[in-house]
């Protein structure tokens, strides 16, 4: 079965499971263009064609770095289109969501929104962005050269496309590489199974020098969690509820606690005091040799690295392989058009600016995440002065696409009901406060339940 056909499948499952979700406010009970929504302008087709002018809102998360390379991309697009007036909205991740959150329940989204495939569900069953088909139809906005799996983590419940993709995350067992030789372990080879992770750590911990473990604890982390579905061949989700088998997650669960219980990982304690920034992770401090960071992360980590261990070099891996294969899912960001935006021409033509045009995919340089538009992926990768680590996370990239990850369509609630329980059940076993199969039963009647509320709210 194919990855766009396990997709069509898993947006079947969700739409018989009911699809109008509250966010905010109470659901818009399939509220059309043009009505209470905010509604397009006299005149405005939904198919994004029209008059590029006006002033549109941009709306993204990011500082420092990622606001000038925003701010260059729109230089670029005004010098094309000087009629035009952008106004930018920035801040960072979880204030971002929460004042778009806001935005949502008033109907007064930016017209061109930063959003996420792993939120993006929270605004489209509430009917608050536009689908974006009749707008590729059209020739608005070109979406020729990015990956169909890429494309399709855009999609909502009910299939269509409301996000394009532009930047495509993964995430990867970063090693140190340097404490990898000096264990006698080496890094893991090609195809590497979980069970053969665990040797490998196991392994490493009696070579490694005092007060270094092999890994950072990893059982509360939702994202290694969700490579190990993924490996199995089953789904994280069917439609509202959870989809994998609730021994996959007592799998997981003890593989992590028998490690902890080897010695093999950071303590609870240790886990809870650590950093909340990527970049200043026990991995990036030289305090442990693997932990499971975003792909993107391995620039930033080695870059802390170098201040504190010099000499000492990362390097990232994918995750282990299960019976179905690499596990790796893509987590991309991407921009959507609200219902509200009374300017949906300017803000396809944006859209399909950022995307496709060579400066503005060399200004913004996989900056948040690796460029989903293969021929911008390439000139990076052809650019001599590409530095090593960014090069091996984008060749990571392309490794992860080329074995095709099936799309993952995430409920709305998802990270409170999901990823927050996960980390708060974990966190019950690894204190003693619960038994492996204890822990996973209530976590999977917790979600369940808190899921299909969302659904039904």
């Amino acid at each position: 079965m194919t990855p766009t056909t396990r997709l069509r499948r898993s947006v079947a499952a969700a739409a018989t499971a009911g699809t109008c979700v509250a966010l905010i406010a109470a659901c818009t009970g399939g509220t059309s263009i043009g009505e209470s929504s905010g509604g397009a302008s006299p005149g405005q087709t939904v198919d994004g064609t029209g008059p590029v002018e006006g002033t549109v809102r941009l709306a993204y998360w990011g500082s420092g770095p990622r606001i000038e390379r925003t701010q260059a991309v729109a230089d670029l697009f005004r010098e094309e289109h000087p009629e035009v007036t952008i106004e930018h909205e920035s801040a960072d991740f979880a204030p971002y969501w929460e004042r778009l959150n806001v935005q949502a329940s008033s109907g007064n989204m930016p017209c061109v929104t930063q959003t996420q495939g792993r939120q993006l569900n929270d605004y489209t069953t509430r009917d608050a962005l536009l689908p974006l088909e009749p707008m590729i139809e059209s020739g608005a906005i070109d979406v020729s050269d990015l990956p169909q799996d890429v494309l399709d983590t855009g999609r909502g419940l009910d299939g269509n496309l409301y996000m394009v993709p532009y930047g495509a995350a993964y995430d990867a067992v970063v090693i140190n590489e340097t404490l990898a030789e000096e264990a006698g372990v080496g890094l893991p080879e090609e195809g590497y199974t979980w069970e053969e992770f665990g040797d490998y750590l196991r392994e490493a911990q009696e070579g490694l020098p005092e007060g270094v473990k092999a890994a950072n604890l990893g059982g509360g982390l939702p994202n290694y969690f969700i490579a190990y579905v993924q490996g199995t061949g089953q789904a994280l989700f069917d439609g509202n509820q959870i989809g994998f088998d609730e021994q996959v997650l007592v799998d997981y669960w003890r593989f992590w606690d028998e490690l902890r219980q080897d010695g093999v990982t950071t303590t609870p304690q240790q886990s809870s005091e650590e950093p909340d920034q990527t970049e200043q992770r026990y991995v990036a401090q030289g305090r442990v040799m693997v932990d499971n960071l975003p792909g993107n992360a391995l620039t930033p980590a080695q870059e802390t690295l170098d201040g504190l261990a010099p000499g000492q070099q990362l390097t990232s891996a994918p995750a282990p392989w299960g019976e179905a294969g690499q596990g790796n899912a893509l987590f991309t960001s991407g921009f959507s058009i609200p219902a509200n935006c009374t300017n949906a021409s300017t803000a396809a033509a944006f859209i399909d600016f950022w995307v496709n045009n060579d400066d503005a995919g060399q200004a913004f340089a996989s900056d948040n995440g690796a460029a989903t538009n293969t021929r911008h992926l390439e000139q990076q990768l052809d650019d001599p002065e590409l530095p090593a680590e960014k090069q091996h996370e984008l060749r990571l990239y392309q490794d992860i696409v080329d074995r095709e990850p099936e799309s993952i369509l995430y409920p709305p609630g998802y990270q409170a009901n999901f990823e927050d329980t996960f980390t708060r059940h974990w966190e019950s076993i690894a204190f003693g406060e619960a038994s492996v199969e204890e822990a996973a039963h209530a976590f999977y009647e917790e979600v369940n339940a808190a899921l299909a509320a969302e659904s039904t709210g």
